[in-house]
């Protein structure tokens, strides 16, 4: 396979419209590619960090090939995305050439940019000049690590069981890459489901309380912080958060508590929340300052934090995945002082302790089904959430930005605003709750009314009305306003926007 062949491809996934109509052009593909596996790593973003950014990339870019690196923000500016600005300036950008293997596209994905004094940016320059206006495209993309065709690892699973059919063992999707479970299939080998410290697994996940409860259950604290996985070999420690990305350190004084483990090795399911300097719980917001804080050393003396253990997924060799929670919970606190694990509470009355946590300062309750096993990356009502109502506003679009993923074709984050008495007031973001027909059309709509573009962010005209829902508003010392787990409801065709909420109205919900 070529990089022509793969940009081809690439350009067929972005114009699709859906995911399922992406994943059934990988399916297909895959019978036509010579080199499947590093293929479907590329498609899933297998790919280890090459140190290098936009603002580095353009300026590579500029002297590669050989022009002003105004001209290349210009055209970054009118298209939106550095890559397609790129691919608009070439001259003949579909001119036929002897493409790249699909082998070399795939190490210059890897080579090291930190630096121009090493040989990469050398290499890439020579390289560069034998790919045609679409493959560059599509390497600038991969090489930023920002696809935008619409596909994450996820869509690459989900083509892989549409291709094998029942041959096809979802559980591998837990355990290995994309390129591991094709050449086990070719081969018609075994697949063995790993477990062990280092290997990150899809964390269960929680719903919504909804009035029925496990046969049997026990009631711990829903804190207000972040979900990670600790992962300890000895004093070795790795923090990985919810979606697998290592983040050790930004909590190095929780990876280097000296007296957690009681045992060897084991894998720790944990949630991490800011703390006052009595221990008392803190606001949400304050744990941004760990996750996106350059200085990590300082941003530990601003931010306190504390960690809290509530399951254990493996220990010492044996992974405790199938066991019921009460096992798990007996070998939690047989594992770990006692300290480091949440607090469960006496009464299984729902209300008292549903009061007792939020007096406390915590965000509600969790309810767990003693007799089920961990379900592993699924949302399972074995596992439900208990919190206060959440608050629904009606709110204008003031600007977008491109997503992530399989969503990067597409924006995927939106600024909202509500009315006041000087026109409108930013309320902050959101990115959830969306379907794919969701973003197709946003998008389509938004580039319509775009009113400027600065920095990654389309600001558009007040037109496009939508209803959104958080379980918190907030304001921070400066006086701009946050919502805490947004999400979106629905597009309001039926709403003007002199129908949205006002300022008033996200003042009295403080």
């Amino acid at each position: 396979m070529t990089l022509m062949k793969f940009s081809r491809m690439c350009e067929a996934i972005e114009m699709a419209s859906g995911s399922i109509k992406k994943q059934e052009i990988i399916s297909e593909s895959i019978r036509t590619f010579s080199n499947s596996s590093v293929v479907l790593d590329i498609l899933s973003e297998q790919l280890e960090p090459n140190n290098i950014g936009v603002k580095k990339a353009r300026i590579w870019l500029a002297e590669m090939l050989e022009v002003f690196e105004d001209e290349v923000i210009g055209s970054e500016n009118l298209w939106g995305d550095l890559a397609e600005g790129i691919y608009q300036m070439v001259l003949e950008p579909n001119e036929v050439k002897n493409s790249i293997s699909i082998s070399t596209f795939n190490t210059l994905l890897k080579l090291d940019c930190s630096s121009k004094n090493n040989t990469a940016f050398t290499i890439l320059k020579e390289e560069l000049d034998k790919m045609t206006g679409l493959e560059m495209k599509w390497f600038i993309r991969y090489w930023l690590r920002t696809p935008r065709n619409g596909i994450s690892s996820s869509n690459v699973y989900k083509a892989l069981k549409s291709h094998f059919g029942t041959n096809y063992n979802v559980k591998y999707d837990n355990y290995h890459s994309p390129s591991a479970i094709y050449t086990s299939l070719v081969n018609n080998t075994t697949l063995k489901e790993k477990s062990g410290v280092g290997v990150f697994i899809k964390p269960m996940l929680a719903k919504k309380y909804d009035g029925k409860l496990p046969y049997n259950y026990i009631l711990d604290t829903k804190f207000d912080g972040n979900r990670y996985q600790m992962h300890i070999s000895n004093t070795d420690v790795i923090i990985f958060n919810r979606t697998g990305k290592i983040v050790t350190e930004q909590f190095r004084d929780v990876a280097t508590l000296q007296d957690i483990s009681l045992c060897k090795d084991m894998i720790l399911d944990c949630e991490i929340y800011p703390i006052n300097v009595d221990g008392s719980p803190a606001e949400h917001k304050r744990l941004a300052t760990r996750v996106h804080s350059k200085n990590k050393i300082q941003a530990m003396i601003d931010c306190p934090v504390k960690m809290v253990a509530f399951d254990i997924l493996y220990v010492d060799g044996k992974s405790w995945i199938e066991e019921p929670y009460r096992n798990r919970l007996a070998k939690l606190h047989a594992t770990i002082d006692n300290k480091y694990i949440t607090e469960y509470f006496q009464s299984k009355d729902l209300t008292q302790s549903y009061n007792l946590a939020i007096n406390r300062g915590f965000e509600g309750i969790m309810i767990k089904d003693l007799d089920a096993p961990y379900a592993i990356g699924k949302r399972n009502k074995c596992l439900l959430k208990h919190k206060p109502p959440m608050i629904n506003l009606d709110v204008i679009i003031d600007s977008a930005k491109y997503g992530e993923g399989r969503r990067s074709s597409v924006f995927g984050t939106f600024g909202i605003s509500v009315k006041s008495p000087d026109g409108y007031v930013n309320i902050g973001s959101v990115g959830t709750g969306f379907s794919d027909d969701d973003l197709t059309r946003l998008t389509t709509d938004l580039k319509k009314i775009v009113d400027k573009y600065d920095k990654d962010i389309f600001y558009v005209l007040p037109r496009v009305v939508i209803e959104v829902t958080c379980d918190l508003i907030s304001q921070d010392a400066e006086g701009n306003f946050g919502l805490r787990f947004p999400r979106m409801i629905r597009i309001r065709d039926d709403k003007y926007p002199a129908d949205i909420n006002t300022l008033e109205d996200i003042r009295s919900n403080i």
